[in-house]
């Protein structure tokens, strides 16, 4: 028996991404590990989205394209704010040891802010490796 102390609030953004907000004392026990349990209630509730597209497809309405975003006490912004911090500090790692440097196994959604953050340094470039769950950024050094 799950009992959380906590509130939701829905709204659909400018780019009919529905984002459901909770908030509240102990809704932090829901974000997991990295997020992984945050993001196993995205993706369960983007899997009863679909269903629900398609029933509605079946019985004649339009099918709209929306996705849902789930975030725990602002979250998700916060650890894009860790991992772009982490990038600049890996990058900077990399440049002083005149090496490649190898981060942790992320989630597909951490991996692009890390590459996203690092996309217009001159000095390096990055590219993930590996297999899901074990994929990770690699740091490596522009040639010039």
């Amino acid at each position: 028996d799950l009992e959380i102390n906590a509130r939701a609030e829905m709204y659909v953004d400018e780019e009919n991404v529905r984002r459901v907000l909770i908030y509240g004392e102990e809704a932090c026990s829901l974000i997991g590990h990295h997020g992984e349990t945050l993001d196993a209630f995205q993706y369960l509730a983007n899997l009863a989205v679909i269903r629900h597209r398609k029933e509605a497809a079946k019985e004649g309405e339009s099918e709209s394209k929306a996705r849902v975003t789930i975030d725990i006490e602002n979250y998700r912004a916060k650890r894009e704010a860790t991992l772009r911090a982490l990038a600049r500090r890996m990058a900077a790692k990399a440049l002083k040891y005149r090496r490649s440097v190898m981060l942790e196994p992320m989630n597909p959604y951490e991996r692009r802010i890390l590459h996203s953050a690092l996309q217009k340094n001159d000095a390096v470039t990055t590219h993930s490796e590996g297999e899901e769950p074990n994929r990770h950024v690699v740091i490596t050094l522009k040639q010039n």
